[in-house]
């Protein structure tokens, strides 16, 4: 499928931390079959909340970019996690959608007058 790149930014990761981010990717990547990379960035703002940036790669697609802000950590992956999700379900259904308008309805060529039962 991919690759799950996790980038710190002014802090330094906990393996936990480290773990439920590649977690929360994992579901992201079952969730949507043509994507290529994720990378999340995690950083610390300004007034001590937690910044959580996931740019997510597709196939033949846009780059989609989340970003939350939590004063918790683990509820600022949620939060993109979420975010990202709702943007992925939004490209799946217009890439669904060209499909069914690309495929026309299909009719009979051999259509004749109707003939009723034979005796």
């Amino acid at each position: 499928m991919g690759n799950i790149t996790i980038v710190a930014r002014h802090l330094n990761i906990t393996e936990a931390i480290k773990n439920y981010a590649l977690q929360k990717a994992e579901k992201v990547k079952k969730f949507f079959e043509w994507i290529l990379q994720i990378q999340i960035t995690l950083d610390i703002g300004g007034d001590n909340s937690h910044i959580v940036e996931m740019i997510v790669s597709v196939s033949r697609g846009p780059t989609l970019v989340a970003e939350a802000a939590n004063p918790d950590m683990y509820r600022a992956i949620d939060l993109a996690v979420d975010k990202i999700e709702a943007q992925l379900k939004k490209h799946k259904g217009k890439i669904q959608s060209r499909i069914v308008r690309r495929k026309k309805p299909a009719t009979t060529e051999m259509e004749g007058p109707e003939t009723g039962p034979e005796a």
